[in-house]
């Protein structure tokens, strides 16, 4: 490769014609302009300049060096400029989240990438761990988590949470025991058929999926409800198990069992209302949703624009 200084002190020379001015735009002795010119000579195998009195002119080999130098000169001139350009509709963007988020967030984006062509959305569904092994390794430029990570490691900023529901068959809490703690006459006369909600997920058993351990201990530990903290994840019976999250709910909607997902996810899922029903839960369980990134690193302008377009959905 061409030293690009040589370069550079060739290509004012010719333009200058004169060594004194050239020495003078890049501050340096003629016997340094002239030692440059030399070694640029030497590495390109060939005489580039004739020298005339105080001028110079170029030989057939100098003249390709020197459109070689403009080029280089113009390719740079260019970078520049374009390094000071941050478009907010163009470029790639490449952003990684759950399958339930990217169920309600992707059909948002690609709306986006509709009225504007330039820019290429990437989106990748990964669990949590593997957003964060992306963005530590810059193959990930925004994730969005649900915990949140170490802060010596990556930049994070809450930007909401995500329902959890447990859902089960249509009917399956027909049998569902009130424990009214006011009609205790209605609780003595009741029906021995009735059930607390622990035992009817252990009747039914899970449709297990990728997500669902994790859910599980979540919805069970901030439920509120005593029979669920009580019930430990591991003892309930696997009836199946899928990772589309497409179909979770289908095997669910038969009677096959129950599951545990983020509550938006039933809203693309046909027929819902006649064959689902989720389990009304004392307290309301959510996820904490994280943006997060690589630390003391601004996103480009087109990032910005979706991270606003994804709170905005996301908080509807």
């Amino acid at each position: 490769m061409l030293n690009p200084q040589w370069l550079d002190t060739f290509k004012v020379l010719v333009e200058t014609g004169n060594f004194t001015r050239t020495a003078e735009q890049r501050f340096m002795t003629q016997p340094g302009v002239s030692q440059h010119i030399k070694k640029l000579e030497e590495a390109c195998g060939c005489e580039l300049l004739i020298r005339l009195g105080k001028g110079v002119e170029l030989t057939e080999q100098g003249q390709r060096v020197y459109d070689y130098a403009q080029s280089l000169s113009k390719h740079e001139q260019a970078l520049i400029e374009s390094l000071k350009f941050d478009a907010p509709y163009e470029g790639k963007c490449v952003i990684g989240c759950s399958g339930a988020l990217a169920q309600r967030l992707y059909p948002v984006l690609i709306e986006l990438q509709v009225a504007h062509p330039s820019l290429s959305i990437h989106l990748e569904v990964a669990p949590n761990r593997t957003i964060l092994n992306s963005i530590h390794a810059s193959t990930l430029e925004l994730g969005i988590v649900t915990q949140q990570p170490d802060e010596e490691l990556f930049s994070s900023e809450k930007i909401g949470s995500e329902s959890l529901g447990l859902v089960l068959p249509k009917g399956a809490l027909g049998n569902l025991s009130t424990n009214s703690s006011d009609n205790s006459a209605d609780n003595n006369t009741a029906s021995s058929e009735e059930k607390d909600i622990a035992d009817i997920l252990l009747s039914l058993g899970l449709i297990n999926h990728p997500d669902a351990m994790h859910y599980l201990k979540l919805y069970f530990s901030h439920s509120g409800e005593q029979a669920l903290m009580q019930l430990d994840p591991n003892r309930l019976p696997k009836r199946g198990y899928i990772n589309q999250l497409s179909q979770i709910l289908l095997p669910v909607s038969k009677g096959l069992g129950f599951t545990v997902l983020p509550i938006k996810v039933l809203d693309s899922f046909a027929n819902a209302t006649e064959s689902l029903t989720i389990y009304p839960a004392t307290n309301d369980v959510a996820e904490p949703l994280y943006f997060v990134k690589t630390p003391h690193r601004s996103l480009p302008l087109r990032y910005q624009k979706i991270q606003s377009l994804i709170v905005e959905t996301l908080n509807v």
